[in-house]
């Protein structure tokens, strides 16, 4: 009988990890769809506060790099960032076959693998877990992400985008009315369509 309440203990701790997961990425998602209306709407205020952020986060490599961090590291993070500046000289649009795109696609990449390794290598400091979050919130994640809630796309080069007049919102935005759209299309009708056969079965 202990056993059983032991299991039984484990799959709820389980269980309610999961759903606590689940809400927890709802209320973010819901969150960064509000932030990202903002943004649309005051875009040169949101333009501004994302060169102070990016300035700021390259005076924090700066700070690491005289704090003992190693040069090179500090020196990638802040061509990285350099990257995502260049794509605040056409904000708030947002070309996906851009060279500004690309390259901050690839120094988003870079920034994560020199980090990473550099954490998970233990040529720094150790760091519990909650601490390497909140490290890679600020050097790595604040300004791509910012970018990425905030800058505009024209709906037409998104890959399930029909044919109409070009019109440009938030890239989180398009991306959350593309994956809706595509949910409506396939999964809803069938989920439907299954409904309606068990309910017919059933009577």
């Amino acid at each position: 009988m202990q056993l059983f309440f032991g299991w039984l203990a484990w799959l709820l701790t389980v269980l309610g990890g999961y759903l606590a997961v689940l809400g927890a990425v709802l209320c973010l998602s819901c969150g960064l769809y509000y932030a990202a209306e903002l943004a649309e709407e005051y875009s040169v205020l949101t333009g501004k506060l994302l060169r102070y952020a990016t300035q700021g986060v390259v005076a924090g490599h700066l700070l690491l790099c005289l704090d003992g961090f190693p040069f090179g590291r500090c020196v990638t993070g802040i061509l990285c960032h350099g990257a995502y500046a260049w794509l605040l000289n056409d904000y708030p649009r947002l070309e996906l076959s851009s060279p500004a795109f690309i390259l901050a696609i690839l120094a988003f990449l870079l920034s994560h693998y020199s980090w990473f390794t550099f954490l998970a290598s233990g040529e720094g400091p150790f760091l519990p877990f909650v601490n390497s979050l909140g490290f890679f919130a600020v050097f790595v994640w604040l300004v791509p992400f910012s970018l990425f809630v905030s800058l505009s796309i024209n709906d037409n080069e998104l890959p399930l985008g029909a044919p109409q007049a070009p019109r440009s919102s938030s890239a989180f935005r398009a991306l959350c009315d593309m994956v809706r759209g595509a949910y409506g299309r396939t999964v809803a009708p069938a989920v439907q369509r299954g409904f309606h056969e068990s309910h017919g079965k059933r009577y």
